[in-house]
């Protein structure tokens, strides 16, 4: 009774105190036809705040301080350690704050700062009804919890997190991270991210029983086998050209070891002597285990393999980093790493995939840390990496290492500044955070410039391994762009997309494909005809080997079919890159995606907005979207121009590239109407192989229509 009492009165007091504040602030917000109002809170009388506000937002006097400080629960209502959040090997519990209601929850650290505009503009767009309150924005109406039928009690229970988006209610306790609101919201759903999550890498967990007994045997017995072999210990711990100046005592630390691989070259099987570099956990009895290991050939660098296949991820070195360790270094490469600890002592781990990725299933494991040092190679993609994971793991702990220390000819990584007796611990200390993103000094890109006029192929992005006019017009394929594609019905532009888009894929671009009129199915059919080279439907008997290759590469796909909201597609399109590190993403085409969204003039509006939008992710996420968008409608064949686009300006005015596939009479060709990058403009011609589904350049065009180059296919290959 006295503890009913007791909580009867807490209840009451913290009602009080929220409608005193709510008498002095001031309330913003849109009715529900769109128009602009201004309200009180709450009135001397308790008037509460009229249901059709929306989108409400609050200012606080400054003269008025909330006693919040009484609810300590309310200041970080987030945290929370959990049996089920420990998932890394040392058991050692890891701060999940982002755990939500159902199964396939996305990990998101707590360290992860999502821009509150963008936090604003998604609650306007779900019509939720809001307050901000320092550092958290509070929902009137959660809409997880049970109806509230009006009453005060049951409402403004909902807390999001102004700087991490994760949420928390305190009535029906529901919670999670910025993806997961948006997954139970229903704007990322469950299909679609299936699609993208496609391997079994996707779901890491604590559990490693279910490793092959087998296998795990093999792998441990890698590191004792190192003695054995005089020549891969000269190559590791030698100090001349091509050796890497490691120590034995760092070798058999992290548990480096040998063994033979066969690899498949000039079209016959190879047997190299790898080395390997173990991704280690402890056991329930401290022993170090090795979970997956990569094997790389001491001939060709190039030549390597992860094994098992279909394993879990795992970090190079984890087993060396201390329970109670507050920092640590993440390095590109396994060398580096063990350079790196070999002259500083701090515990240096390495990255499964390089600069590429970094899977998010890794991230509780470093959730413990309060700073982090990311040790990437000095060279663009590398740099590029270190951005793009200092945001996943949050950039006010994370610090980049400048290996060059804008010396252009410095060691581009650890492993060569140990090499070239440079002082790795000094290097360390000149470390930084990422400056503010829309401010920086000449001292900022002065290093970058030079790199450019030393190295212009350093910036050019990824080169074409099937067309090189491509490469000499458009130099390459870069990240931050936005691509328009054009060309008239059935000229073959999904085709042509799909064999370019395989071409950087198998390069090591992680791409995402939406296509809004044709199935994944239909799609990746195409796409694995490509890929093999060969009609998959006279070699049926091969399909088994060729769909296991096509399922290593990092291609991805959206479920959107049909008339999709750009805001949706933009979520999922945010999933895949915090996820799956995408750096590519297709979207064909833009007249299907918004198709019946609006009438009149008013659908140029809405692809206006949709443009605007997608280049403004393509430059936030530094990824490359290329965006089909359909010609007007032509009463002849003739060629098309930039102003054949369908709608205004505004998307060829935002592209950074701009390419039209032109059909003459018997012709096909890439036509290049925009170079934001280099300037250059020009034809590509294009033959067709109907078998492979592939294209392929031949060497003369006539754009006057009178070629009788015969081998350009004239049939519809759109679909």
């Amino acid at each position: 009774m006295l503890q009913s009492t007791r909580i009867f009165k807490l209840q009451k007091e913290f009602l009080s105190e929220i409608r005193l504040y709510c008498t002095s602030i001031k309330v913003y917000g849109s009715n529900e036809q769109g128009t602009k109002v201004k309200v009180k809170g709450f009135t001397n009388q308790k008037t509460p705040i009229s249901p059709q506000n929306k989108n409400i937002q609050t200012t606080s006097p400054s003269s008025y301080k909330p006693l919040i400080s009484k609810y300590p629960h309310l200041k970080k209502p987030f945290t929370k350690y959990t049996k089920d959040s420990i998932i890394d090997a040392t058991n050692t519990p890891t701060n999940n704050l982002n755990s939500n209601n159902y199964n396939n929850n996305t990990f998101v650290s707590s360290h992860y700062k999502v821009n509150v505009d963008n936090i604003l503009q998604y609650l306007d767009r779900k019509k939720l009804v809001y307050k901000i309150v320092g550092q958290e924005i509070i929902i009137k109406e959660c809409p997880f919890c049970p109806d509230t039928k009006g009453k005060f009690d049951n409402l403004w229970k909902l807390y999001i997190s102004k700087e991490t988006a994760a949420y928390f209610c305190h009535r029906c306790a529901n919670k999670g991270s910025w993806i997961d609101l948006k997954v139970n919201l229903g704007d990322l759903t469950l299909d679609q991210m299936g699609v993208i999550q496609k391997t079994s890498n996707a779901n890491n967990n604590n559990n490693y029983d279910d490793i092959n007994p087998t296998d795990l045997k093999k792998l441990n017995a890698y590191s004792a086998e190192l003695k054995n072999h005089p020549d891969v210990i000269k190559k590791l711990t030698g100090t001349e050209k091509g050796e890497r100046g490691l120590s034995m005592e760092v070798l058999e630390l992290y548990r480096v070891g040998v063994t033979s691989q066969s690899f498949f070259v000039n079209d016959q099987w190879e047997e190299h002597k790898c080395i390997t570099f173990p991704w280690t956990y402890l056991d329930s009895k401290g022993n170090v285990m090795a979970l997956r290991c990569k094997l790389r050939s001491t001939k060709e660098k190039a030549l390597q393999r992860i094994e098992p296949k279909g394993g879990k991820w795992g970090f190079f070195g984890w087993h060396t980093v201390p329970l109670d360790a507050k920092e640590i270094i993440l390095t590109e490469g396994e060398y580096d790493a063990m350079a790196v600890y070999l002259k500083t002592g701090i515990p240096t781990i390495s990255l499964p995939n390089g600069a590429n990725s970094l899977p998010i299933t890794l991230l509780p494991m470093l959730e413990r840390f309060e700073k982090i040092y990311l040790w990437m190679d000095d060279d663009v993609p590398g740099q590029e990496g270190a951005l793009k994971f200092a945001e996943k793991l949050g950039i006010k702990r994370t610090f980049i290492v400048s290996t060059k220390q804008s010396d252009p000819n410095g060691p581009k990584d650890a492993n060569d500044a140990l090499l070239m007796g440079k002082d790795l611990n000094q290097i360390l200390l000149s470390s930084q955070t990422i400056p503010h993103d829309q401010i920086c000094g000449f001292s900022d890109v002065k290093s970058i410039i030079h790199a450019e006029l030393k190295d212009p192929m350093s910036v050019v992005g990824k080169q074409s391994q099937w067309f090189p006019t491509f490469n000499r017009l458009l130099k390459g394929h870069r990240k931050g762009e936005l691509t328009v594609f054009s060309g008239s019905t059935g000229v073959g532009k999904t085709s042509v997309l799909t064999q370019l888009s395989l071409d950087f894929c198998k390069q090591g671009v992680r791409t995402l494909w939406g296509s809004f009129e044709l199935s994944v199915p239909r799609l990746a059919k195409k796409m694995m005809t490509q890929f093999a080279n060969k009609n998959l439907e006279k070699n049926i008997q091969e399909f088994p080997e060729i769909a296991n290759e096509f399922n290593n590469l990092p291609v991805y796909f959206l479920r959107f079919f049909g008339s999709t909201h750009v805001d949706k597609v933009l979520d999922a399109m945010e999933y895949a890159v915090y996820v799956q590190d995408v750096e590519h993403i297709i979207l064909d085409n833009l007249q299907f995606m918004l198709s019946g969204q609006a009438k009149g003039v008013e659908k140029f509006d809405t692809m206006d907005e949709s443009i605007e939008k997608l280049r403004k992710f393509a430059t936030q996420k530094n990824v490359h979207i290329t965006v089909v968008i359909h010609p007007r409608k032509q009463e002849t064949e003739s060629t098309l121009s930039i102003n054949d686009i369908f709608g205004t300006a505004k998307a060829t005015q935002e592209a950074d590239n701009v390419i039209i596939f032109q059909r003459t009479k018997d012709q096909k060709y890439l036509d290049i109407k925009k170079n934001r990058f280099s300037g250059h403009l020009g034809s590509i011609p294009l033959g067709f192989n109907q078998d492979t589904q592939r294209f392929y350049e031949i060497s003369n065009i006539d754009t006057s229509n009178d070629n009788n180059n015969n081998t350009i296919e004239n049939n519809n290959q759109d679909k």
